[in-house]
């Protein structure tokens, strides 16, 4: 064994710089790795993408970074994989394994999902280390529409000795990139008639689950001109993106003729445009149910509007192309609009046109001086012009026919669309114990949390749902009611609940301490930047008392920035209100929210303290 440590030393230590071998200091590291990428576009459009990766892998946590995982559709192929597994310290084979050792597996497998979409993983095993692994994989794509980025460092705890991606393609198909934090070098020279450029990065430093996404390493890739399958376009801007778009759809927007006489029928009464939609949009929601459909080209183009009529389904292409000719069958314009859905995605490289989207939306625009109305097709219950948090507030592209262009989707941060307002009459016994009905009226976005509630949680998940999320700790509920309404685009929702609450207060021989109850602001409140809530509460105290330190009308005042705390006290019953209206600027940095926030409960964080009041007991 002490051999083994020696040999394991200088192996180590002749792999490594001096300043990154691990110290207490510095970021455990699980793996070494070497790669070494190769990507070639030929004259035709085809990619053959050639990866080679070495990986010294020191203890079981570094089995992950050699996990091996190769996508294949109908426009992809995997064309070879040999893994390799040996002692770094004698050479020798401990295991290989090829394509046909690879576990086959969908990428999706839910029933609402037709696809293509399919990958073979490896997963490196070993009890012993440290192994050498060596991966080698080629894969060959019909079309370069989509282009991989480069991530040289894959995994946190990862040492890259050295990263390599060369990318050889003809000058008439072109190549755009965007460098982001790269440090080390890029070459380019011309071989057999064909650009050739390498970038070059090593002694990469080690990331940790810490690492703040805009400090990572990367190249975005794109090409200029690119086919799949008959289809053949430029994205050297994004209009030229928009337009290839639109001629893969273009021929795919006809309906029958009873169904658009049909549409024509439903909207006669409507007297406004937003009533012609609305009434369209409920049609679409109620009747056409959303499977995805990722096939071929198919990921790209949508199925034919009288195919999505007949079958009843259609994924976010198909339903949004259905609804776009329903429009069109009424007198009404509308834009196919590709977005990068999700409720945490990041938003697009707007420099570097290319394919960025996994999702489409519909955009009706509206008369000049009107914002333009938006549908989420594949949403069964959202109201006309209301896109909620898988889409809002992030840059999109409209398809017009006229080319197209880029525009940002509502980022809904008023504060008409983040109001709350709740009502509480609390009534305590003798024991301290409390009953509490609740009346909560929310607005926008806090209101499409309630329709989640009510659309995809039964019964009994929906009561838990308002136990937990009481400002009041240890409430039971006994029953409630929630419903959820729109005024044109904006959800609106009301929740009623009663409920029971043990040792609501503390007696004691001469005073009663009713703790903190106003519900604490969090940093999901004011993600919108923006926050209008007021709570009421109407306590009826078992007997009357004296306050011994209610508030003296508790504010906040600043720019954009107003919160008020009062409570009096009238015979048995104690009123408090709390008052905030909030409309955060976005330059304020998140350690000035959290102070922010911080103040804010303080004013809400006291107990009430309350003297019996025996001679008024007396007199009642």
């Amino acid at each position: 064994m002490l051999i083994l440590g020696v040999v394991f030393s200088f192996f180590l230590a002749s792999q490594v710089p001096v300043d990154s071998i691990p110290t207490k200091e510095v970021p455990k590291i699980y793996s070494l790795l070497s790669e070494d990428q190769r990507i070639e576009i030929s004259d035709s459009y085809e990619v053959t993408h050639k990866i080679e990766r070495k990986y010294t892998i020191f203890s079981p946590d570094g089995l992950s970074h050699a996990f091996t995982s190769v996508f294949y559709d109908k426009l992809n192929d995997i064309e070879n994989v040999v893994i390799e597994i040996t002692d770094p310290v004698s050479g020798k084979t401990i295991d290989k394994a090829k394509t046909k050792d690879m576990t086959d597996a969908a990428i999706y497998s839910t029933s609402s999902i037709f696809d293509d979409n399919r990958h073979k993983y490896y997963e490196v095993k070993s009890s012993k280390f440290p192994i050498q692994v060596t991966i080698n994989i080629e894969t060959k794509s019909s079309s370069n529409f989509q282009l991989s980025d480069w991530i040289p460092v894959h995994r946190y705890n990862q040492k890259v000795l050295k990263s390599t991606l060369t990318v050889v393609y003809p000058e008439q198909i072109g190549l755009r990139y965007k460098s982001v934090n790269l440090l080390g070098e890029k070459t380019e020279k011309v071989v057999d008639n064909k650009i050739e450029i390498t970038w070059v990065e090593k002694d990469l430093p080690v990331q940790t689950p810490d690492l703040k996404k805009e400090d990572d390493h990367k190249l975005l890739l794109a090409p200029v001109q690119f086919a799949m399958g008959d289809y053949v376009g430029k994205m050297e801007d994004w209009s030229g993106l928009a337009e290839w778009q639109y001629k893969l759809n273009k021929e795919r927007k006809a309906l029958p003729t009873d169904f658009e006489a049909k549409l024509v029928a439903m909207i006669s009464n409507a007297s406004t445009e937003y009533e012609k939609i609305q009434i369209l949009y409920e049609y679409l929601q109620k009747n056409y149910r959303y499977v995805s459909i990722q096939l071929g080209i198919g990921g790209w183009q949508t199925m034919l509007a009288t195919d999505v009529v007949k079958y009843a389904y259609g994924d976010c292409k198909g339903l949004t192309n259905l609804m776009q000719a329903m429009l069109k069958a009424v007198g009404i314009t509308s834009n196919y609009t590709l977005v990068q859905a999700g409720k945490d995605a990041e938003d697009i490289e707007i420099d570097l046109p290319s394919n960025q989207f996994n999702h489409v939306i519909l955009q009706v625009p509206m008369k000049e001086g009107q914002s333009p109305i938006w549908l989420e097709c594949t949403s069964s219950s959202l109201p006309a012009g209301f896109l909620g948090e898988f889409t809002k507030d992030r840059h999109v592209l409209v398809i017009d026919g006229q080319g197209g262009y880029l525009t940002k989707t509502p980022a809904y941060n008023s504060l008409d669309w983040n109001t709350i307002h709740s009502k509480n009459e609390v009534k305590i016994d003798a024991n301290g114990d409390a009953s509490i009905a609740t009346r909560l009226k929310v607005d926008g976005n806090f209101a499409e949390d309630m329709l989640m509630v009510k659309q995809h949680l039964n019964t009994r998940q929906q009561r838990d749902y308002f136990n937990r999320n009481s400002p009041v700790a240890g409430l039971i509920i006994n029953q409630y009611e929630l419903s959820v309404e729109h005024r044109d685009s904006l959800l609106l929702a009301d929740v009623s609940y009663d409920g029971f609450i043990q040792k609501f207060v503390q007696n004691t021989a001469k005073r009663m301490i009713l703790k903190s109850f106003l519900g604490k602001v969090t940093d999901d409140m004011l993600v919108n930047n923006s926050l209008s809530q007021i709570d009421e509460y109407e306590i009826e105290l078992p007997e009357v008392m004296d306050a011994e330190n209610l508030p003296d009308n508790l504010s906040i005042e600043e720019e954009g920035i107003a919160v008020k705390l009062s409570a009096s006290l009238h015979g048995k019953s104690l009123l408090v209100k709390r008052e905030m209206k909030l409309s955060i600027s976005k330059e304020m940095t998140e350690e000035s929210k959290t102070d922010l926030i911080k103040r804010i409960n303080a004013l809400g964080s006291s107990s009430f303290y309350f003297i019996k009041n025996t001679a008024a007991l007396r007199n009642e």
